[in-house]
Formats: C-alpha cells, sequence, structure tokens
C-alpha cells in the first residue's frame, strides 16, 4: 500500500451522482410542499454554480449531472476530478433551507457512477445508508408521533448550532493533558481544542452535537474544527493540538482526499495532531473508518479513543484501530472510588488499555483524591480542572480561535493557497 493511499475516481465515470439523504424524510414531516420547494432551492443552487437546467436530473432522492455534457463546456476538468463533487455538495450544504417557520440543512452524498447505457434509476444500486437512530426512509410508514416531534427538534437544534458556526459564535478553548511520568513532570503531551460558545447560548452544546450525529450532519461541524486546528498548527509551529472528531465522520467522504493530501505534504503539521475519536455517532461502514484512521496514522496523526468507560468507546474498536492513546472516561475513576469498590478497579482496567494502546489518560481529575488516586493506576497523563481549565485565551494565542466554516471552497483556499477557484473545473 502506497503512503497516501485515496480513492480512485475511474476516468470512463459518466455520472455525478447526489444522494439527497433526508429528502424523503423532509416529506414525510413536513410535506409536499416544502419537499416541492427544496427541490426548487436544490436546483436554483445548482444552477448557481454555473450548470445549466438542462443539465441536471432530480429524480426521486437523487440527483444526476451527467459528466460529458460537462465536459463540452468545459465545466468540468478530470485533472481534479473531486473538485466538482466537493463544490456542488457544499452549495446544497452550505445553507439552511427556510420556508415560513420551517429552517433545514440539507444531507447529501456525492458518488461517481459509470454506465455506458442512459440513465436509468431504477438500474441503478443505491447508496448504502449512513445508520443512525433517524432509521432509513424505507422505514417510513412505521414513523409515529414521537418519532416526528423527536427529529424536528434535532434539526432545529441542529440548525440552532449550524447557524451558529456560519455566524462565528462559536470558538475553540484549549485543555492540555499532562503528563505524569516522573521525566516529564509538569510538562503537557498537547492540548485539546474543546467547542465553546463566545457568548450566551439558548442550548446546551452536547445536546446539539448529539442531534448533528443522529441526523447525519456532524461531518459538517467536524470538518470545521479540524479545519479551524489545522490552521493553527500551520500558525505555530511549537503547537501540538487534539481536534475530536465524530466516528460518525469518518466515512467515504470526499474532503477527506484534500486533508490527506495536505497532511502528506506537510508532516510537520500531521506529527503535531491528535484526532480525539468517539463512537457516540455510528460508524456508516467500519473498514472504511478503520482504512481512514490507519492512512491518518501513516501520516504521523496520533488517534486517541475518547470516554472509554462512559459506553461509547469499545474494547473492540480499540483494538481494530490500534489507537496511539486511550482517554478513561471521569465516570470510572469516580466509580473507582466509591465506596464498597475493589482498590484496583481502576488499576485494572488501566492496565487492560496498555495492552492495545502505548498511553492511558485519565480524564475529569478535579481534586487532589483524585490525582493520587490516579497516579496509583499507573496511567501514563492526566486531564481535568485541578490541572488546567479549558480556556479561550491560551498564552499562546493573540485572539479568540473561532471555528471558521470548512466547505469545499474555504477548505480549497486553505490547503492550496495559490490556486483560483476557476482552476478546479467550476465556472462559478
Amino acid at each position: 500500500m502506497s503512503r497516501l493511499d485515496l480513492p480512485v475516481i475511474d476516468q470512463c465515470s459518466t455520472h455525478l451522482r447526489l444522494w439527497l439523504v433526508n429528502l424523503s424524510y423532509l416529506q414525510a414531516l413536513y410535506g409536499s410542499s416544502f419537499h416541492a420547494f427544496v427541490l426548487d432551492t436544490v436546483q436554483q443552487r445548482l444552477q448557481g454554480c454555473g450548470l445549466g437546467a438542462d443539465e441536471i436530473s432530480i429524480q426521486g432522492d437523487f440527483v444526476l449531472i451527467a459528466l460529458n455534457q460537462l465536459r463540452k463546456q468545459n465545466h468540468f476538468q478530470r485533472t481534479h476530478p473531486n473538485a466538482l463533487a466537493q463544490l456542488l455538495g457544499a452549495a446544497l450544504e452550505c445553507d439552511p433551507i427556510s420556508q415560513d417557520d420551517i429552517r433545514i440543512y440539507l444531507h447529501t452524498q456525492v458518488a461517481y457512477h459509470y454506465d455506458s447505457h442512459p440513465y436509468d434509476t431504477d438500474a441503478l444500486p443505491p447508496p448504502v445508508p449512513n445508520p443512525c437512530s433517524h432509521h432509513h426512509p424505507a422505514t417510513l410508514a412505521a414513523w409515529h408521533k414521537v418519532w416526528a416531534k423527536t427529529y424536528r427538534d434535532d434539526m432545529s437544534l441542529a440548525v440552532t448550532m449550524l447557524d451558529d458556526l456560519q455566524g462565528g459564535r462559536l470558538a475553540l478553548a484549549f485543555q492540555p493533558i499532562y503528563h505524569l511520568g516522573a521525566k516529564h513532570k509538569n510538562t503537557y503531551f498537547y492540548e485539546e481544542a474543546l467547542i465553546r460558545h463566545r457568548d450566551q447560548a439558548s442550548y446546551a452544546l452536547p445536546d446539539a452535537i448529539a442531534a448533528l450525529e443522529r441526523l447525519g450532519l456532524i461531518p459538517r461541524l467536524d470538518r470545521s474544527v479540524l479545519g479551524s486546528v489545522i490552521e493553527l498548527l500551520n500558525a505555530k509551529p511549537t503547537l501540538c493540538l487534539g481536534a475530536n472528531l465524530s466516528a460518525g465522520s469518518l466515512q467515504d467522504d470526499l474532503w477527506w482526499q484534500d486533508l490527506f493530501s495536505y497532511l502528506d505534504s506537510r508532516p510537520d503539521v500531521a506529527q503535531r495532531l491528535t484526532l480525539e475519536v468517539t463512537e457516540t455517532g455510528t460508524i456508516a461502514h467500519k473498514p472504511t473508518a478503520i482504512s481512514l484512521i490507519a492512512q491518518l496514522q501513516n501520516m504521523g496523526v496520533r488517534i486517541a479513543l475518547d470516554d472509554m468507560g462512559s459506553g461509547n468507546s469499545t474494547l473492540a474498536f480499540l483494538v481494530q484501530t490500534h489507537a496511539d492513546i486511550i482517554k478513561i472516561d471521569r465516570s470510572m475513576l469516580l466509580r473507582a472510588r466509591s465506596p464498597g469498590q475493589p482498590a484496583h478497579l481502576l488499576r485494572n482496567l488501566v492496565n487492560v488499555c496498555a495492552d492495545y494502546c502505548p498511553y492511558v489518560v485519565i480524564e475529569g481529575v478535579e481534586d487532589e483524591a483524585d490525582l493520587e488516586f490516579v497516579r496509583q493506576s499507573g496511567a501514563h497523563g492526566v486531564q481535568g480542572f485541578l490541572l488546567a481549565r479549558p480556556t479561550l485565551s491560551p498564552p499562546w494565542l493573540e485572539s479568540p480561535a473561532v471555528i471558521t466554516v470548512q466547505d469545499a471552497v474555504t477548505v480549497r483556499t486553505q490547503f492550496y493557497p495559490g490556486q483560483a477557484l476557476e482552476d478546479y473545473g467550476l465556472g462559478c
């Protein structure tokens, strides 16, 4: 396997297919009128990217664009085969769709398709759905009022958070992970970047993040956080940072290709980046997730499995990913300190984790008794309020690290600043 193992788009691909993943949900929940409005908006946004109405075919939950027609009009360059896909996907997802009191974000998946015959939706194999707590549209008939209310509430919460992201109202706070060993006493390993509101908010961030995961919209937030962290690593050559990543974002997304290309060209950045993966989001396709993690590690990125013991991370996933770091949740520390629990409970868990991972961190250390208990466990690192609280203004940062929205245009400007947008084949 090469050092950079990226998906290859067949040069014979004839169609670009965009799957509007949540379109059937929207029709069932908000009615046929809003469904039609969404389709009109999709058509307008694609035409706003330079496509002609006759080049766009919407059939059911799918948008199909014939590449041979685009080539004739020089809208698409084969030298950058994923650029068109990313830019069109970003055009559909970047802004909410609003009508009256309804506001939603689209969830899309993009694929290339080879077909030597005229396109037929009945003959095209459907993409594999991204499993989540909101079931695949095939189960629409079984929905009930409670489910529908949950979906609407989740969408409302997700829209509010994504609006805050787009409005620059979310920023990164930083909390260090400290070494426990005598050799590195009082030094830290890296600083974890955490999402915080810049001002007061009417909702809890963990609730909104959980809603994004259930809706399949979490990659937009994760991309933005990760991109903002990489910007800081690029600007601060001695800084080591960690970014949280939902397991739901470990899917076959063309955005990863640009990130891989950038990290492969900047090993100095990759080696100072730690990705903290949580299993709160459902993994759409585990082999793909494992492959993405392996490629990141191959470039020098450290992988940490977060929240071990909280029910969100499993030993099986640890074994499969060969993680560099594992972080044991505070709930396990509290349990180990509870009356009636054996004194070796936490130590045993640390030993099991250490069998599969070279560095074990215990989170949530809030007082000296916690710290002493952690020292006795044999853990390698520690994180918690006792040592340092998350801060929006660490000494190395001149101004707040506002999270920057990462869509296709931003990513290409960030990773390849010398190339104009037109160079990627979209005549916007």
